[in-house]
């Protein structure tokens, strides 16, 4: 989520959206460890509601939820979260135009070093060309 999203809608709500992001992310992350757990014991990963949806996604699902939870109700992490958006709120980010010049610039600096590190070994290879002919 972008700075522009986070000042539209307000702090706390911006928080809590990536706590359920967070809560999203560990349903797709633990739902595939378990169902790589179970996947040993194929027995312990039973079909629920059919062969889709099986005991790993449920245990995903119940581990997202509760992290999601978890992040919300933790008042360190909650004010955490809302100091560093409140402290996003206040970047200034580059134009598109301040990004574009400081990429050619990047640009224009690397082959320019390429060039003269590239000069540099083409005179090392020369000069040791000489002495070893010696």
């Amino acid at each position: 989520m972008g700075v522009e999203g986070v000042e539209s809608m307000g702090v706390s709500r911006a928080v809590s959206m990536s706590f359920v992001a967070i809560g999203l992310l560990s349903w797709y992350v633990m739902a595939e460890f378990f169902g790589f757990a179970f996947g040993f014991k194929p027995s312990w990963n039973i079909g629920l509601i059919g062969t889709g949806f099986a005991l790993s996604d449920l245990l995903g699902i119940a581990t997202g939820i509760g992290t999601g939870i978890a992040l919300w109700r933790h008042t360190e992490t909650n004010t955490l979260a809302h100091e560093i958006a409140n402290e996003l709120k206040k970047v200034v980010w580059p134009s598109w135009e301040e990004t574009r010049g400081a990429t050619v610039v990047v640009i224009i600096v690397t082959i320019v070093c390429a060039l003269i590190l590239g000069g540099c070994g083409a005179v090392r290879k020369v000069l040791t060309g000489w002495i070893y002919k010696a």
